[in-house]
């Protein structure tokens, strides 16, 4: 099989999330030519796996080593994915090595014979192979049978480049190759997520500090939003601010949630008052919608709340079947202040865990029956606050709609219907999002 350039699934990424401090590892003390820091470093990343091509699995690499690299402040020129055929690989590298002196792999190196990275990079960059004793000794203490032989395939593992340096993989047995000819690199990483995100957090990205140095970060500022659209954002924004040429604008959607980051290449005061200035002007015309300004989910922010208030949450849920509760596990903090969660496929089986007896049909399929479902979920679980998700209920034009109730037994309970137009299917995560944030917002108004 061959691939064209044009083919080829171009990803411009970047992002501007912290990651976890960096921390010291072997290849510090491996590599000992560290170059002078300079502006504007960028990289190239190309994704390897035929899987991914077919749609078997989401490339997840390309926003992990995006976000891990930035703090670095280095820049993604593009992300490329091709399959398992050597002469694919060899086109992206041209592509790519085009474009800059710092280009990463993922996938490719392990104990397979689809696994033909290792050997294209040797002969793409005419770096000889050879077997490393402490890499050998390491396989053979681990996957040695009874008689101390390891497996051909399995030594192939310990072949590393002579010019350059590995990178310890602690998960699994794949090692990260640097390919370093002492103008451009190539940096090789295994393609399991296990096996790639350590390596990146502990031992790739010290080894770039080391060899390209750091470059400057810049302000940047992430606003988060639910319940808005990008394209409502985009309008305001056009239509009530003034942003500066130089201010780079991104936005990113899912599951009904909305993040606009701005970000200055330089770290002068004036360009962090510039930004402030740009946060003030948009949330004077959707402040509602704004939920984060520290990279905290919606679900962390509902977590604040309640232990702002020092009260705990019930949640029954019909139509999202789960979702809600599963998004709310995940928040930090929620462990003392979530007490539990009813779920089931209809109103008569949430009214049997529930206890209740009357108008059983109906439970959660109205406004009213929605606010009744509320201060029924509080009161089993006595507590004051409780988040109710109706059934999904048909409409005679085509289009259906989900009752969702928010609120406490002391302030009071509001509700409000989520709607989905004809001919589309109920997204879960989307009517999640809508349900926390109505939720979200009775928090931040209750006293």
């Amino acid at each position: 099989m061959t691939m064209p350039l044009s083919c080829l699934r171009f990803l411009a990424v970047v992002s501007l999330l912290a990651v976890s401090p960096l921390r010291s590892s072997a290849a510090d003390e491996r590599n000992s030519s560290a170059a002078p820091a300079r502006q504007n470093f960028d990289y190239f990343l190309i994704i390897t796996g035929s899987e991914l091509l077919r749609g078997l699995y989401a490339d997840e690499h390309t926003q992990f080593i995006t976000r891990a690299l930035m703090p670095l402040g280095y820049r993604c020129l593009g992300s490329v994915t091709v399959g398992d055929v050597p002469g694919d690989l060899v086109k992206a590298l041209d592509f790519a090595r085009a474009q800059t002196s710092l280009v990463i792999t993922t996938g490719g190196l392990g104990p397979t014979s689809q696994d033909v990275t290792r050997q294209v990079l040797a002969d793409y960059t005419r770096i000889e192979l050879k077997e490393s004793p402490q890499r050998l000794a390491d396989l053979r203490l681990a996957y040695a049978g009874a008689q101390g032989d390891l497996r051909p395939i399995l030594r192939g593992q310990a072949l590393v480049p002579v010019k350059g340096t590995f990178l310890p993989n602690p998960n699994g047995t794949a090692l990260g190759l640097v390919f370093d000819d002492g103008s451009r690199v190539i940096a090789a990483l295994p393609g399991p997520t296990r096996e790639l995100q350590p390596m990146v957090n502990n031992e790739l990205v010290p080894y770039l500090a080391a060899r390209f140095g750091r470059r400057p970060v810049g302000h940047s500022l992430t606003l988060r939003f639910a319940g808005i659209g990008q394209s409502r954002i985009d309008q305001i924004m056009r239509d009530h601010l003034s942003v500066p040429e130089d201010v780079l604008v991104l936005s990113s959607f899912r599951s009904n949630r909305v993040d606009i980051t701005f970000s200055f290449p330089g770290t002068s005061p004036e360009e962090a008052q510039q930004l402030n200035s740009l946060r003030a002007g948009l949330l004077k015309h959707i402040g509602e919608y704004f939920y984060a300004d520290d990279g905290s989910t919606l679900e962390d922010q509902v977590a604040k709340l309640l232990e702002r208030q020092k009260q705990a949450l019930a949640v029954s849920e019909i139509a999202s079947a789960g979702a809600v509760s599963s998004s709310l596990l995940g928040a930090s903090k929620i462990s003392d202040l979530f007490r539990g969660s009813y779920v089931a496929a209809s109103p008569k089986a949430l009214s049997h865990l529930l206890g209740y007896r009357e108008n059983v049909a109906f439970l959660g399929a109205d406004e009213p029956g929605v606010l009744q479902l509320a201060k029924k979920t509080a009161g089993k679980e006595g507590v004051a606050w409780a988040l109710a998700v109706g059934p999904l209920v048909q409409s005679n034009d085509g289009s259906s709609s989900v009752w969702v109730a928010a609120g406490s037994l002391n302030s009071g309970f509001v509700a409000r219907s989520f709607n989905v137009r004809k001919g589309r299917e109920l997204r879960r995560d989307d009517l999640a999002t809508y349900a926390l944030d109505l939720l979200r917002r009775q928090l931040s108004s209750s006293p």
